[in-house]
């Protein structure tokens, strides 16, 4: 593991323990966390930057095949917008407030879906990302390649959001509104599954 922005020296005795790096990733993720979600409370930012912090350091250890090395930045580790456990985590918090703000109008399951509707290429290429998932899971586990899962999950949060950005889901009405917020928990469900199998944590807010 090289770290650029720390020195270190095995001949001088110089080095950076990982309780360390572990601190200074919540310390940074309660400052990412206060600056996009100013509005909960001390304690809430407390517990999920301590989550997000821990999380995103497990994740860069996953990522990267174990016979290759790993250069931890900081920019990659705690990176909002791709590749990286926060990503994940966002993109997972992301559906779960969706899910919220449909329960007050019934939620998922409150109409007849019309799964026929979801026939745009953002809405096929979730489906059949979320499809392979089992099969990403045996590959894994098959070939002791846990990056596998990491990458899997990252395609699959990349997927939702081009899905969200593109596609109307509460907006949407009828059986259209109802299979594309089955399509939102089908993803919470396989995100907070293959963070778990990383022993990454996933939260409702962020």
């Amino acid at each position: 593991v090289r770290l650029p922005e720390y020195r270190m020296s095995g001949r001088r005795g110089r080095y950076i323990a990982f309780d360390d790096v572990l601190n200074e990733a919540v310390e940074r993720a309660y400052r990412e966390v206060s600056e996009k979600s100013p509005h909960l409370g001390e304690e809430e930012r407390r517990r999920i930057s301590n989550l997000v912090g821990i999380g995103a350091v497990r994740y860069a250890m996953i990522a990267v095949a174990s016979n290759k090395p790993i250069t931890f930045t900081w920019d990659r580790v705690l990176n909002f917008e791709q590749n990286s456990a926060p990503f994940i985590q966002y993109a997972h918090a992301r559906a779960s407030n969706i899910l919220v703000k449909a329960g007050s109008a019934g939620g998922p399951g409150s109409g007849r879906p019309d799964y026929s509707s979801l026939s745009s290429r953002y809405e096929r290429d979730l489906i059949l990302r979320l499809a392979v998932f089992p099969d990403a899971i045996q590959d894994a586990a098959r070939t002791l390649r846990p990056e596998v899962i990491a990458e899997y999950a990252n395609n699959l949060a990349s997927k939702f959001n081009l899905f969200y950005d593109n596609m109307p889901v509460l907006k949407a009405e009828g059986g259209v509104r109802d299979a594309r917020l089955r399509l939102v928990e089908a993803t919470k469900t396989v995100l907070a599954n293959a963070l778990a199998l990383m022993g990454i944590e996933a939260p409702s807010r962020m």
